[in-house]
């Protein structure tokens, strides 16, 4: 049970001035008779008792500077700032004089016809001439364009290890040279856990589930190649992500065709493709300005020596993000508050609801003086005012002042793109991430949940939450085996602990056909939970992260009497067993069937029967393990810990009814 609060100010003004008059007589000797407020050293009774009623009030009154100070102290973020709303945008631009323009780093697009919701590219992005009727079609065994176009989900490589190749053509019209890099959203049907590549939050430094290659190539010819750079934002496919391919030299719109391929394909299941834009930029809802001393100097001229100076920057009332200041040729730092600031830190405060850098009073941050010289780089923007919205309305901000960030590749980045005529753009996808500064109370409530996470690995429960919550990699399952080491396999070893790890995988369709039925984690994601556990375990622990063992279950249903439709019987019997053996739905709680459970034929007919209802009768259900044949008899099969069930094959027949009082003598 959790405790309550602990309440200082119990005691009222009334309650204490009772208690005092009835100590009177004892204290006094008795001397003290007159009792009355019309006396005098009752009166000073009354005072000294309101004084002390103030203070215990105090006593209850933390204030927010004290509790930034606790959440430091705590190793825990002070209340967060304000954080910009992302999205992706597919930019369009008429090109009277240059067939394929580059849109420069920090451009500003706004959706809002009044410009106050302003976003700006991540990257220079060029903008290629695309066919008006083309589409992104995927080169297989079919055409795959119609279920891109309704968002069914188009499986790209194998999941089986061996080597893997997918092919698209772009619809890219023309035959213009690259300027700059081919941008492309690729948006994958992945788990939530990772992150999309532009949101706040996604997580870089997670091995790709596979190595991958991206070339080009000429439809209809032999011209093939490799991209020159190539950065990818779906780290391997593991995410939906912006990619940046810089073409070679020679490379034409012309060779519009694309080629994705590893020697490896590790994936817990095939990548299933959404969709793939071409054109595609990430923006947030942010704005980087500098501000001079021309639009400062009178400000700073107006300091005095004086504890609380601030400084106002134009246009950033209640959308300060962030700062940095140069003042008299010294480098002032961002912090948080003043609270472990001392008299000669040169560091400032924001206050985004006024748009200001705030000093410190000489004893927790220095006092700045007037001093010529002064520049502020600062970025506004952020909230969840950002969030929302499927339009294609965008338009560049009239007269945005915006440094350019460059271009990653040493292209050349122009600082207008008004010469290439009317650039717009649409989103195509929903931006969010937005999120408003964080209150001392919503700060106080987040480290109050933050003491409950398990940040250590000490009991099999911390072992087996820290592999779910690894960032960046979806984890459905975890099953920590204490003393299992694998190279002890017959011996528990003390301090050695195995995590089984159980992948996300789709389990929408049992049916179709890339449905992995034993899903196994990939490489990466197996090297992102050990060095997670690996950082919070005790120094005196092994540990290994595992896939879990699969055993092969083959049954054998038997049905009573004659089955009006037999197939529809059958297909109903093998898609209720597979549901229930499987590692992420299965078991009576349909959250995977439990680590090490041995497998009971009474519970697999009470399975099957509940899925067939009134269309047969389930006589009974024998087992078979790692290939063999299903026993005739009717014992459970027991599986070692650690293991899972992988039902490969399901054989139904037809067995006589037994009618009632039969073999009775």
């Amino acid at each position: 049970m959790t405790l309550p609060p602990p309440k200082l100010d119990d005691l009222a003004w009334d309650g204490m001035t009772a208690a005092i008059r009835r100590r009177i007589p004892a204290e006094s000797g008795g001397v003290w008779t007159l009792h009355a407020p019309a006396d005098p050293g009752v009166t000073l009774l009354e005072l000294f008792a309101y004084l002390l009623e103030q203070r215990l009030y105090w006593l209850d009154q933390t204030p927010d500077t004290l509790v930034t100070a606790v959440l430091r102290l705590l190793g825990l973020d002070p209340p967060r700032p304000a954080v910009p709303a992302a999205t992706v945008l597919r930019l369009a631009a008429e090109q009277p004089g240059h067939p394929v323009p580059l849109v420069p780093a920090g451009t500003a697009l706004t959706r809002d016809p009044r410009g106050s919701l302003p976003f700006t590219l991540d990257h220079d992005t060029a903008v290629f001439p695309l066919d008006p009727g083309g589409e992104v079609t995927v080169c297989g065994d079919r055409d795959r364009t119609a279920d891109l176009r309704a968002r069914r989900g188009v499986p790209l490589l194998a999941s089986h290890g061996g080597p893997a190749t997918a092919r698209f053509t772009l619809p890219l019209t023309g035959a213009h040279p690259a300027p700059g890099a081919l941008s492309l959203l690729v948006e994958l049907d992945t788990p939530a856990a990772p992150v999309p590549s532009w949101l706040p939050g996604a997580v870089d430094s997670v091995p790709p589930p596979a190595e991958l290659t991206w070339s080009w190539f000429r439809p209809g010819s032999d011209l093939a190649g490799p991209f020159e750079e190539v950065e990818d934002g779906t780290a391997g496919l593991r995410r939906s992500g912006v990619v940046r391919l810089r073409p070679p030299a020679g490379w034409s719109t012309r060779d519009r065709g694309l080629l994705v391929s590893t020697g490896a394909a590790t994936f817990t299941a095939p990548p299933r493709l959404l969709r793939l834009a071409v054109n595609a930029a990430a923006a947030r809802n942010r704005q980087r300005r500098t501000a001079t001393g021309a639009e400062l100097q009178d400000q700073i001229d107006a300091w005095l020596k004086l504890p609380g100076q601030r400084l106002v920057l134009p246009g950033a009332a209640g959308r300060l993000l962030d700062a940095a200041l140069e003042l008299a040729g010294h480098t002032w730092l961002p912090a948080p508050d003043f609270a472990f600031g001392t008299p000669g830190d040169r560091i400032f405060a924001v206050d985004r609801a006024e748009g200001a850098l705030l000093f410190g009073d000489g004893l927790t941050g220095r006092i700045p003086h007037p001093e010529p010289g002064v520049s502020v780089a600062y970025t506004t923007g952020g909230g969840r005012a950002g969030n929302g919205g499927l339009t294609d309305n965008w338009l560049p901000v009239e007269d945005f002042a915006e440094d350019s960030f460059g271009d990653s590749f040493g292209n050349f980045v122009v600082n207008s793109v008004a010469e290439y005529g009317a650039l717009t753009a649409a989103n195509i996808v929903q931006a969010s991430g937005g999120e408003d500064p964080e209150t001392i109370a919503d700060a106080r409530r987040r480290a109050a949940g933050a003491l409950g996470e398990v940040t250590r690995a000490v009991t099999a429960g911390d072992f087996a939450a820290l592999a779910r919550t690894t960032p960046g990699v979806a984890v459905a399952r975890a099953y920590p085996a204490v003393g299992e080491h694998p190279g002890h396999p017959c011996s528990s070893v003390p301090g050695a602990v195995t995590v089984h790890i159980v992948p996300a995988a789709p389990r929408d369709d049992f049916a179709r056909e890339d449905f992995v039925a034993a899903p196994r984690p990939d490489p990466g994601m197996v090297r992102a939970v050990a060095a997670r556990l690996g950082e919070a375990r005790l120094l005196t622990s092994e540990v290994f992260v595992r896939a879990p063992e699969y055993r092969d279950v083959t049954l054998r249903v038997d049905l009573s009497g004659d089955p009006a439709d037999r197939a529809r019987v059958s297909a109903a019997a093998t898609l209720a067993l597979r549901r229930y053996l499987d590692p992420l739905t299965g078991g009576e709680e349909g959250d995977g069937w439990p680590f090490g459970q041995p497998l009971r034929p009474s519970a697999l007919l009470r399975a099957v029967q509940r899925a067939l209802g009134d269309l047969a009768d389930v006589a009974g259900v024998a087992i078979g393990l790692d290939g063999a044949e299903a026993d005739e008899d009717c014992r459970e099969v027991r599986l070692r810990a650690g293991d899972l069930p992988a039902l490969r094959v399901v054989r139904t027949r037809v067995v006589p009814a037994v009618e009632p009082g039969e073999g009775l003598t």
